[in-house]
């Protein structure tokens, strides 16, 4: 199981950070790629990470599932990106899990893939989307093979939701058991 973490100038620092810290204390497989030609990526708050791969140098083809975080990377980057919304639509035409949490969840709905389906997204970040059912008012929903999240706040079940996904329930237990020290 390998999955892609898309990281753009302007990604929301928390939902980047700690939803690659809980996959990989649960074992997954995740490659950072920075969308630009540039590895050192410029998060919402001003802190530099330094990405393991680019967009242009991936094969999509070899990764399972893809993690989108918000922030204003979203609306700036990501949503002007051919290569971006390219892949966003073959990871749903090959029905591969897509997890987006707060403004990314947008990117998906505007291009009409969430038909048939319920999802959740910043408030506001819903405009435009014309199919599917907006839940304001969950923080997480699984909906076929979409994970969707509301807002940075709920980035550790947004994170535990992908593991539960593509792990089990009892590993998801495990992980936030270690992550809450054994509690």
């Amino acid at each position: 199981m390998k999955g892609l973490i898309l990281l753009a100038n302007g990604f929301e620092d928390t939902e980047a950070i700690t939803t690659i810290n809980i996959l990989r204390r649960a074992k997954i497989s995740l490659a950072v790629v920075a969308v630009g030609d540039d590895l050192l990526v410029k998060s919402q708050a001003g802190l530099y990470v330094k990405a393991e791969t680019t967009l242009k140098e991936i094969n999509e083809q070899h990764y399972d599932f893809l993690v989108i975080p918000g922030g204003r990377a979203v609306r700036e980057v990501l949503d002007h990106s051919k290569r971006v919304l390219s892949l966003i639509d073959k990871f749903v035409l090959t029905e591969k899990l897509i997890a987006a949490i707060c403004a990314a969840p947008a990117l998906l709905g505007k291009r009409g893939h969430f038909k048939d389906q319920s999802f959740t997204c910043f408030p506001g970040c819903d405009v435009g989307i014309t199919e599917g059912k907006y839940n304001r008012k969950k923080g997480v929903i699984i909906s076929g093979k979409f994970i969707t999240a509301r807002a940075m706040g709920y980035t550790p079940q947004f994170a535990y939701a992908i593991v539960e996904f593509l792990l089990g329930k009892e590993e998801r237990i495990n992980v936030e058991k270690s992550c809450n020290g054994g509690l």
